[in-house]
């Protein structure tokens, strides 16, 4: 059970990977505020069916959602909304293979509010943090221009917003993860849709992309859940973060297989920057304390 514990754990980092290259292809057709609808939905709907397909396989007695948590859930929604939509404005400005490790800020977004919470972090989790910032900055100017790369910027606010729903919705990480997973994907894909109605978005016309966008999120999303929360079980929550930090890199690799982008020499200088910087914190984080942030954005 060990080793398919490990496989269902890589394969979670796959399918959660091939979300940003997926959607550079999905926004050329859909608008970026409509996206992040269809594809919250898509990973609500998406996680019921499985929810009903394996329900044993999530029964494991974890306390259930309240209404004492409906200020927590209300603004880990308003969070992903904001985040969900800028995430997607920068894949559309932004190449795939750039926006991949962006995602990786979000260690130091989190960390940083962590600590301004009053929390207490390493000197070694510093140097981490300085290296995957000096990686961002690399990433997010345009040498040969001399001109900033908005979507990057975008990226990285979006990981930001991430980085404040980690800290301030704590106490929902001791609640049913499958419950939570499935209110924020209806809370946010409603309230995305509405804002795209609001500021008169052109609406998705083609059912066949809506469906996409769907299917997407749930293998990206809701799939990839269920074979998290399954390999846990057997690896524990330090080894199994510890393959999930495989995610960003293994997106770059189908983005440039998939979109066919080029690499530049700032992108291999930010590439190891970034290796170089995940390589510290994740050695620095005791094992008690791991977890992958990303896993519930």
């Amino acid at each position: 059970m060990r080793n398919k514990a490990v496989i269902w754990a890589i394969l979670s980092a796959f399918l959660y990977a091939i979300y940003t290259p997926i959607a550079k292809i999905l926004g050329i057709q859909c608008p970026p505020v409509y996206l992040t609808a269809y594809l919250y939905l898509g990973s609500a709907i998406g996680l019921i069916c499985l929810y009903y397909l394996f329900k044993d396989r999530f029964d494991t007695g974890e306390q259930s959602v309240s209404l004492n948590d409906l200020d927590s859930l209300v603004l880990m929604i308003v969070l992903n909304i904001g985040a969900g939509i800028l995430l997607n404005l920068g894949i559309k400005l932004s190449s795939a293979v750039s926006m991949s490790l962006v995602s990786n800020f979000e260690i130091v977004a989190t960390a940083v509010i962590a600590v301004i919470c009053g929390e207490k972090i390493t000197k070694k989790l510093w140097l981490g943090i300085s290296v995957i910032v000096i990686a961002s900055m690399v990433l997010s100017f345009n040498f040969s221009s001399l001109r900033i790369s908005w979507g990057i910027i975008l990226g990285l606010l979006a990981t930001i917003l991430w980085g404040f729903e980690n800290n301030v919705t704590k106490k929902l990480s001791i609640k049913n993860p499958v419950q939570v997973v499935i209110i924020k994907g209806f809370g946010v894909g409603i309230g995305s849709y509405l804002i795209a109605f609001g500021v008169k978005e052109t609406p998705v016309k083609s059912i066949l992309t809506i469906v996409y966008c769907l299917v997407l999120e749930f293998f990206a999303f809701g799939l990839s859940i269920l074979l998290y929360i399954m390999a846990q079980r057997y690896l524990g929550a330090a080894k199994t973060s510890a393959y999930y930090a495989l995610s960003p890199f293994i997106a770059v690799i189908l983005s440039l297989l998939i979109l066919g982008e080029g690499l530049s020499l700032q992108f291999i200088i930010a590439l190891i920057l970034m290796i170089a910087g995940i390589f510290i914190v994740v050695n620095d984080v005791p094992a008690s304390e791991r977890r992958p942030t990303q896993k519930y954005s």
